[in-house]
């Protein structure tokens, strides 16, 4: 669920202390519980996501919910657990409260709303701090933080039940007056996917993000194009086909 993507990064966020201004894949962030994510750790299973220098192409989703125009409606596969739980990481990972709440409460299974939607105003507060903003109201103008998926592993637990391990390049700027130069680091967490028939609708499922009762590893960062990145199991990724 997203209680566990928010718990983790307000984890990591507190031993970030500062996102780095240059990319760092031997960093050193490391968390461990229901949402596990770090910058460094050991190696994970792959599993059927296919050979290591094989480029990903996630899974287009069924339709979009929201204004900001989520991304849900994922296929029932294996693919389809790493494509839902790219989007959910990236859409939750915001500076701005509200929309982590909305986010947080669309990836997260029915019975965790309530505590999904704290730990998203709890996590994007967080983030704020962590740049050196207001952790309320209103943001500077141009103030900002993107989460793009740049390569992901998984394995599966059980039927309809997928681990998933995401990488992602998180970049931040504090506003229009920042003379710094913009924030940016990869980071690495592992979801525990579980597959909900009904989600979005009678016959309609999807995939969200549940607690995990098992601790799990998270693989270590590394950067696409590395020796590293391979080694760690890593799968570049490209977006889904376009929609005729």
């Amino acid at each position: 669920m997203v209680v566990s993507i928010v718990g983790a990064i307000l984890l990591a966020a507190g031993a970030w202390q500062l996102l780095r201004p240059v990319l760092d894949p031997a960093g050193a962030t490391a968390s461990q519980g229901t949402g596990d994510a770090r910058n460094t750790g050991n190696a994970g299973d792959a599993g059927d996501a296919g050979d290591a220098g094989n480029t990903v192409r996630l899974a287009a989703p069924s339709g979009y919910e929201g204004a900001a125009g989520y991304p849900v409606g994922f296929p029932q596969t294996e693919l389809g657990a790493a494509s839902a739980a790219a989007a959910a990481l990236e859409a939750a990972w915001t500076l701005d409260g509200e929309q982590a709440e909305q986010a947080a409460v669309l990836y997260a299974p029915p019975d965790q709303h309530d505590a999904a939607r704290a730990g998203a105003r709890e996590a994007a507060a967080g983030w704020r701090e962590i740049l050196g903003l207001p952790k309320e109201g209103a943001l500077p103008d141009g103030a900002a933080m993107r989460t793009r998926t740049i390569g992901v592993q998984w394995r599966a637990r059980a039927r309809d039940q997928i681990q998933v391990s995401v990488l992602v390049q998180v970049t931040a700027t504090k506003g229009v007056g920042d003379t710094d130069p913009t924030y940016s680091s990869p980071y690495a967490m592992s979801l525990l996917m579980v597959w909900h028939p009904d989600l979005r609708g009678a016959g309609r499922g999807d995939w969200v993000n549940a607690p995990d009762p098992l601790t799990t590893s998270v693989p270590p960062v590394a950067l696409p194009g590395t020796p590293e990145f391979t080694a760690a199991g890593w799968k570049p990724v490209s977006g889904p086909e376009p929609t005729q």
